[in-house]
């Protein structure tokens, strides 16, 4: 992992891991009429603050979290009732779909005064569009590390302020896996010996959602820049890609990558391609998946559907993508970030609604109603009883973030390079189709 980014989650790190050595709900939430004070002042107008207004005025909040909508209605309420003269116009969408339907309204003049991005390539677009307020240097980014900030600048600048992060891991049964006498996989054929061992036994080895094609691409690009990366020792590949200097077919970790598919898809439950991402956590909860590849965003849906489980029942472990265990460490990637929209009518609304979600009181929000760690000082890091399986992991510096691999592609090869691992699951392209297909569509879409 690059340097800077080791450093930017390096004190996140080892809050959790000083979490994790308690136990109990540590996460008090204030009173409606008590709020918190915000830490290192953040929430409150500084000298490049927007001042206060007593204006009724309302803006659109558009985010792709709408796998927990209702939390993130939770934190907009609080805001609200703190903030009375500020309504806000919550708009969740699917993340299949949420950048299309961003960019067409930001052509078209819809203008969306705050909405969620992704660190990397889709700021970088939206930067250059001319569409990001110029967040550098405003009070409330002071509650985040200088590290954090520098990871997700663009150009030298911060368009975005950062709001939470996790672990992409395994989820497992652990019942599952002490009945059939299964150890944690430490290694990718491991944890194949494994799912044919749980598949023996009559049960589904893993719950799988890939209906909904992010849930796909999120295992695709992680899987295939590891490999490419670290195993492969590939490290510019990603970008050769983005000026045409680079060939998948190059590349042996697109095989691998494939191969690895056609094994989850081999051992996945039935219908994996008609089975969304709700049903895989479904599946999951009430037991008859064993494992379950996710970020943190289940584990509230899992707390509601199966309060044993998630209490006692589950466990996790890092996605082991390599043989060579020394790898394998913990993938820990920045989630949603906040922009603010450069056309906006309201940013003085605006930049308050970041102020509270940078303030401490708004990171503990974020953590509780959400079960994700913020990026926010000082703030909770009490998300679910299973993370503390990851507490070795945080204490030895073994993570890293694939997602740093790839962070000046902006080419989004990522969809069709799923679309056409749908038709090899099918049985209609072969695996030389699909990578002469992803290399075709980079020759004509390379900057």
């Amino acid at each position: 992992m690059k340097k800077f980014l080791s450093l930017g989650i390096c004190a996140l790190l080892l809050m959790l891991a000083l979490s994790a050595c308690g136990s109990g709900n540590n996460n008090p939430q204030p009173a409606a009429d008590t709020p918190a004070a915000p830490a290192n002042g953040a929430g409150n107008a500084g000298a490049n603050e927007p001042a206060a207004s007593d204006e009724p005025v309302t803006i659109s909040f558009m985010h792709f979290k709408s796998d927990v909508t209702d939390g993130v209605a939770k934190i907009v309420e609080q805001f609200e009732s703190e903030n009375p003269n500020i309504k806000v116009d919550v708009q969740p969408v699917k993340y299949d779909d949420y950048y299309t339907l961003l960019k067409t309204k930001m052509a078209g003049g819809d203008i969306i005064d705050v909405f969620t991005l992704n660190s990397g390539a889709q700021t970088k677009l939206f930067a250059d569009g001319g569409y990001l307020e110029d967040l550098t240097g405003k009070d409330f980014l002071s509650n985040f590390d200088d590290s954090v900030l520098k990871a997700q600048a663009t150009d030298g600048k911060n368009y975005i302020m950062p709001v939470n992060a996790g672990p992409i891991a395994v989820y497992y049964n652990k019942k599952i896996f002490s009945d059939l006498g299964i150890e944690i996989p430490r290694t990718y054929d491991a944890l194949m010996a494994a799912a044919q061992k749980i598949k023996d036994s009559g049960k589904t080895p893993f719950a799988l959602g890939w209906k909904d094609l992010w849930t796909l691409n999120m295992w695709i690009g992680r899987d295939l820049p590891s490999n490419t990366v670290l195993v492969g020792n590939i490290p510019d590949f990603f970008d050769k890609i983005e000026t045409g200097a680079a060939k998948f077919a190059d590349n042996p970790a697109i095989k691998t990558t494939l191969a690895h598919a056609m094994q989850l898809y081999q051992y996945g439950n039935k219908d994996q391609l008609g089975v969304d991402y709700n049903g895989s956590v479904d599946l999951f909860a009430k037991g008859e998946a064993a494992m379950l590849y996710s970020g943190t965003w289940p584990l509230a849906d899992i707390q509601k559907k199966n309060p044993d489980l998630y209490n006692s029942g589950m466990g996790v472990f890092p996605y082991p993508f390599s043989n060579d265990e020394s790898l394998n460490k913990l993938e820990f990637n920045p989630d949603a970030s906040l922009a603010v929209n450069s056309k906006s009518e309201h940013k003085e609304a605006a930049l308050k609604f970041l102020a509270f979600m940078a303030s401490k009181e708004g990171g503990d929000a974020w953590v509780k109603n959400i079960n994700s760690l913020s990026y926010v000082k000082g703030s909770s890091t009490d998300i679910a009883p299973a993370i503390n399986d990851l507490k070795p992991y945080f204490d030895n510096g073994e993570t890293y973030d694939s997602q740093g691999y790839m962070a000046r592609t902006t080419i989004d090869w990522l969809t069709p390079l799923g679309q056409d691992m749908q038709n090899l699951f099918f049985g209609k392209e072969t695996e030389d189709q699909v990578i002469k297909n992803i290399d075709d569509w980079i020759a004509k879409n390379h900057k």
